[in-house]
């Protein structure tokens, strides 16, 4: 299974970098590997204006909770020290973007 990864200007985070600092690190490029990807102008489209990240492959053992535990450290390791929430968007073609930004208190 592929998921997107949306990243909401805020984070101060490109997807360039995520999927540098997502590969760069063992524990998070055992889960899958991520890749660049332009974006297919879903119906969920505020933050996929151009370049996403995929992390491509995962297979069905891995919990959702664990990715979204491996995608804030990625980016808490890059400075980020914000409350990071992740929404899971299930798109009508069966993708899945997970849309990642700083939560709202």
């Amino acid at each position: 299974m592929d998921y997107q990864i949306a990243l909401t200007p805020d984070l101060g985070l490109s997807p360039a970098d995520f999927v540098t600092d997502w590969n760069a690190a063992d524990e998070t490029r055992a889960i899958a590997e991520a890749r660049l990807a332009p974006s297919k102008g879903t119906s969920y489209d505020p933050f996929l204006l151009g370049t996403i990240a995929v992390l491509g492959s995962i297979g069905l053992g891995v919990a959702t909770n664990t990715i979204y535990d491996l995608i804030k450290q990625v980016i808490i390791n890059r400075g980020t020290h914000k409350h990071i929430h992740i929404t899971r968007v299930d798109q009508p073609d069966g993708t899945h973007i997970l849309v990642v930004d700083i939560e709202e208190k």
